[in-house]
């Protein structure tokens, strides 16, 4: 039973190297608090939401896969790197996704340095595949004009 009002729930990286009823514990918190929001920072949430855990060897932690599918990312950073590419895939709230190319170029003193180019924008999340593709298209670009 939790006692008092509050506004908020802050809950900092839940099972992020701990473990998983980490998970299960901020759900039920939040199911016990009522209508209370619930920030998570710092939270793998993407292990939970998109099948890390595999529901037949963690149940319980599957009874909560729907209420993290429901959060929303205030900020989001995540590196790409695949097929020889690398970027991020970028997001702060409510601005719509980003993926961003990170490839060397030579400065005018011919030092090396990294440039950002956006290789996507999207209203919806991109897939992994999709960024991958968008990073892929970019180099091309970027090395064509390049020449």
């Amino acid at each position: 039973d939790l006692e008092g009002d509050c506004d908020l729930h802050f809950v900092c990286q839940p099972g992020n190297g701990g473990p998983v009823e980490d998970w299960i514990n901020v759900k039920k918190f939040h199911d016990l608090a009522g209508n209370v929001p619930t920030v998570v920072v710092n939270g793998a949430l993407d292990k939970v939401r998109d099948g890390y855990y595999a529901p037949f060897i963690f149940p319980k932690l599957a009874k909560t896969f729907d209420f993290y599918r429901n959060f929303e990312a205030a900020f989001f950073l995540k590196p790409i790197s695949d097929k020889g590419v690398y970027g991020w895939l970028f997001r702060v709230f409510p601005e719509k996704w980003q993926v961003i190319l990170q490839h060397p170029v030579q400065d005018k003193k011919g030092q090396l340095v990294v440039e950002d180019v956006v290789a996507l924008v999207s209203d919806t999340r991109p897939s992994y595949t999709e960024c991958v593709q968008a990073l892929l298209t970019a180099a091309a670009q970027e090395s064509k004009q390049s020449r």
